[in-house]
């Protein structure tokens, strides 16, 4: 869809981004003052309690950590761990998980949400660490090949990550049967990839290019022996790599990676597909509140319910 056929409500949408100044809650700051910012917001930020006629709704602790089930009543056999982004640095809103819960409603999947160890005080190892526990859980009542793994910006870096993950002394557990990673929040490895990154800045009114330089020391928590695939997604061993499906908009700074990650997983051959939104924001399906992210919105949903197929 070109630009000058976007709906209005999409063009007001985007202006009042910009006026809000969404991009500055990434810049401006030094990273100890950006880190300080955020855990005072996740103080504040509370698990809401929700309730569903149609789920058992309830709280699990994996390494000390909440994940909420999002069970339903009408049994089936087949779940998704849903890692919600936020930068590394912002844990899961309210408003984010109750829109989890309408994706459950409407993909018919059971729903595992972590609230994984933030990079506010930890190295992303322990995310890693923290979510790979909380699949072990999951296949304790679903076979691998019925959990799928959706993940949204950073979130999407955590979801496709688990297969470099696995790889990397991990393999106490089979891969998933399908990763879907949205707008995965992915560190730029190359000039080439930085050049594009700043060019696709001018575009973006999310997330700054400056902030994906600021997210490797973030990521590393001062921790420089994590492994490199956890920055640079690009860097990972994809052997055998369940379906994979990449969604980006054409208007988002992390797109510049797009082309490096597509190279990798040819590399070694993994079965996967590129959807990319012309003229459409970061993490665009997950915010469906204009008509060109509804589109985006339902394809995740049929996306998810089918396994990528």
């Amino acid at each position: 869809m070109s630009e000058n056929t976007m709906s209005l409500k999409y063009e007001i949408l985007k202006r009042l981004v910009k006026m809000i100044g969404l991009k500055k809650r990434w810049t401006g700051m030094t990273t100890e003052e950006l880190l300080d910012s955020r855990r005072k917001e996740n103080e504040k930020n509370k698990i809401p309690d929700l309730k569903d006629d149609a789920f058992d709704i309830s709280r699990i602790e994996v390494m000390g950590c909440p994940v909420l089930k999002f069970i339903h009543k009408q049994k089936t056999d087949r779940a998704n761990l849903f890692l919600i982004g936020g930068g590394m640095i912002s844990a899961p809103r309210p408003g984010s998980i109750k829109k989890a819960l309408k994706f459950a409603k409407e993909s018919g999947l059971d729903l595992f949400i972590p609230y994984y160890p933030l990079c506010t005080d930890y190295p992303l190892t322990k995310a890693y660490e923290m979510i790979h526990e909380t699949y072990k859980a999951m296949l304790r009542d679903y076979a691998a090949d019925k959990i799928t793994i959706l993940g949204t910006s950073s979130g999407g870096n955590l979801a496709l990550g688990m297969v470099p993950y696995i790889n990397d002394g991990h393999s106490d557990v089979p891969m998933p049967a399908y990763i879907l990673a949205v707008s995965p929040g992915n560190c730029v490895e190359t000039e080439e990839e930085w050049q594009r990154m700043l060019e696709l800045d001018k575009l973006d009114v999310a997330i700054p290019a400056q902030y994906m330089k600021t997210a490797i020391d973030v990521m590393r928590h001062g921790e420089n022996s994590i492994p490199e695939y956890m920055l640079w997604l690009q860097k990972g061993d994809y052997s055998n790599c369940p379906r994979v499906t990449l969604i980006y908009g054409t208007d988002e700074t992390l797109y510049a990676c797009a082309p490096a990650l597509e190279a990798v997983l040819k590399k070694y051959n993994a079965d996967y597909q590129m959807i990319v939104g012309e003229g459409m924001f970061h993490c665009y399906p997950v915010f469906p509140i204009v008509p060109e992210a509804k589109a985006g919105w339902n394809q995740m949903v049929e996306l998810a319910k089918n396994g990528g197929v």
